[in-house]
C-alpha cells in the first residue's frame, strides 16, 4: 500500500511542476516572444502550430522531474540541495540537449534559442523545487491515498 500511495505522491506533485512550466512557458513564450516566435517560423515559410502539444508534455516533465527528485533522493537524501540536483538533470535534459542539437541547423535565431533554455532553467528550477517539496510534505499527509 505504502508503494501506491508514494505514486499517487509523485504524480499530484509531478502535475503541480508541470503546471509551474506550462504557465511560465506560456508567458514567455505565447505571450512575451510570440511575435519573434511568428517571424522566426514566417522565415521558414510556416506558421507555427502545434504549440499545445507542449501541454502534456510539460506535465511529463514535471512528473518525471518528481520521479528523478524521489531517485536521487535515495543517494543524496531528501531537501533542497537534491532538489537543485534535480533540477539540473531536468533543465539539461529537456532544454539544453534538445535546443544545443536545434542551434548548428540554424532554424531559429540564437536569440530564440538563448531564451528558451534560459526560461527553462527558471521554470524547470521552479517546478522541481515546488514538486519536491510537495512530494516530501504529502509524506505525512492525511490526504487519502496520498
Amino acid at each position: 500500500m505504502a508503494k501506491q500511495r508514494s505514486w499517487l505522491r509523485l504524480v499530484v506533485s509531478g502535475l503541480a511542476a508541470g503546471a509551474v512550466i506550462n504557465v511560465c512557458e506560456w508567458i514567455v513564450h505565447a505571450i512575451w516572444l510570440d511575435a519573434a516566435w511568428r517571424d522566426a517560423f514566417a522565415a521558414l515559410g510556416r506558421t507555427p502550430t502545434g504549440w499545445s502539444t507542449f501541454i502534456p508534455a510539460n506535465f511529463w516533465v514535471g512528473i518525471l522531474a518528481v520521479w528523478t527528485y524521489r531517485w536521487l533522493s535515495g543517494v543524496y537524501g531528501s531537501g533542497p540541495e537534491t532538489a537543485v540536483r534535480t533540477a539540473a538533470v531536468i533543465w539539461i535534459v529537456f532544454w539544453v540537449i534538445p535546443t544545443a542539437a536545434m542551434q548548428p541547423l540554424a532554424l531559429f535565431p540564437n536569440r530564440l534559442l538563448a531564451w528558451t533554455v534560459f526560461v527553462g532553467l527558471l521554470d524547470g528550477s521552479v517546478a522541481a523545487l515546488l514538486g519536491a517539496w510537495l512530494y516530501d510534505g504529502l509524506e505525512g499527509s492525511t490526504v487519502p491515498g496520498c
